[in-house]
């Protein structure tokens, strides 16, 4: 069997995972709700700016973090979007740990650092 063929295997087995299921129901509940999709990207813009801001050395000012936090804390008005945000965090998880098995049994050369 082609490495192609397992992988096809793999993904026709992600699309039947509880995970996966779970993930894809909460995706309907969000989607199309105008509330929803709305605090949804108001998070995922938030969260960016933040790492950007970390990724390029700057410190985050405490009023970004405390915004953040602030509209995590409504996330408990917004049970679907709860759902969805912990659906898609077990869904990345296990891709994750999928990933990590396929590189823990390949080894990759990186040429020594000078």
């Amino acid at each position: 069997m082609s490495v192609y063929d397992l992988a096809n295997k793999l993904a026709t087995g992600l699309t039947k995972s509880d995970e996966y299921k779970r993930y894809q129901e909460a995706v309907v509940k969000v989607k199309g709700n105008e509330k929803n999709e709305q605090i949804l990207s108001d998070l995922r813009s938030k969260q960016m700016e933040i790492q950007n801001m970390q990724m390029m050395g700057q410190s985050v000012p405490l009023e970004k973090i405390q915004d953040l936090e602030n509209l995590s804390q409504k996330l408990v008005d917004y049970d679907e979007v709860a759902e969805f945000l912990e659906a898609e965090f077990y869904f990345g998880q296990m891709i994750g740990d999928i990933q990590s098995t396929i590189t823990q049994a390949v080894e990759f050369w990186t040429p020594p650092e000078k």
